[in-house]
């Protein structure tokens, strides 16, 4: 397990993070001293469909105004700003990647949201949370990355308060043809372990977890990969991970258009 777990961390993890999207915003004209959240957007919503699968997320979320939700594999925290300042709520995220968490923090000080949203290092399968201590849980695109979708659902359920709602957006396999590699949660094969919705459901309702709403959003990640935006954002993922990005993006886009995998959101409750 510990080798798994630092496998994620290394395919992740990379200096200069925060560096490299600065640079890329001061040389747009952005005043670095005077930055909104929504300029990271590019780069911190690191799943399918961008900001707008953090909208899919933030909607399905069942929550008040002062909650706190917790935000599972939280990358550098683009989604946890985002659904912080759309429902006004208090979200603290964790993530294995040390080089991502910190990246995390220093972006949320830069645009002055630390009273609404924190991160610390830790590991979906062991969550550093006693038991009920949020609202809602949520996580987007980890579960590739998880081999026991059992334990992932039952540390979920374990710290979200009853009746609190439990959202999953997560790419899964609707095909049987075989992914290529590199994908974005993975270099290689070893480490990546996609599986079907009914997995996922079998594994929620077995951690205790109703299943509410089950929405594909197969054509809305067709149209992210086969129609960029013409007015390109002034940082994008390459600057979160680096020069092999294309590649990933490319060959995840090709899944996508094969009908081999779709990222699937799911609504449960405790």
């Amino acid at each position: 397990m510990r080798l798994m777990t630092n496998s994620v961390a290394q395919h992740y993890g990379n200096d200069g993070i925060v560096s490299r999207i600065i640079s890329a915003l001061s040389e747009a004209g952005f005043d670095i001293d005077n930055l909104k959240p929504d300029v990271f957007a590019g780069a911190d919503e690191f799943h399918i469909g961008g900001r707008k699968g953090s909208e899919f997320v933030a909607k399905a979320l069942d929550m008040k105004s002062g909650q706190q939700l917790l935000d599972i594999g939280s990358g550098i925290g683009g989604p946890a700003r985002f659904i912080a300042n759309t429902l006004g709520v208090i979200v603290e995220g964790i993530d294995l990647t040390p080089e991502f968490v910190e990246a995390a923090v220093e972006i949320t000080e830069m645009v002055g949201m630390t009273e609404q949203v924190s991160f610390q290092i830790g590991s979906a399968i062991s969550i550093p949370f006693d038991d009920d201590t949020f609202d809602a849980s949520t996580m987007l695109h980890v579960g590739m990355n998880i081999p026991n979708k059992g334990l992932l659902f039952s540390e979920m359920a374990r710290v979200t308060k009853p009746d609190g709602s439990i959202v999953v957006y997560d790419v899964m396999r609707t095909g049987e043809d075989d992914l290529v590699f590199p994908m974005p949660w993975s270099s290689t094969s070893e480490y990546s372990f996609v599986d079907t919705l009914d997995a996922y459901v079998k594994a929620a309702e077995n951690a205790g977890l109703e299943l509410l709403t089950v929405d594909d959003h197969a054509e809305m990640a067709l149209s992210f990969f086969s129609n960029p935006p013409s007015d390109p954002p002034p940082v994008n993922l390459g600057h979160l991970m680096g020069t092999g990005m294309p590649e990933m993006v490319a060959n995840a886009g090709n899944a996508i258009k094969s009908g081999t995998i779709s990222p699937v959101l799911l609504r449960f409750t405790n």
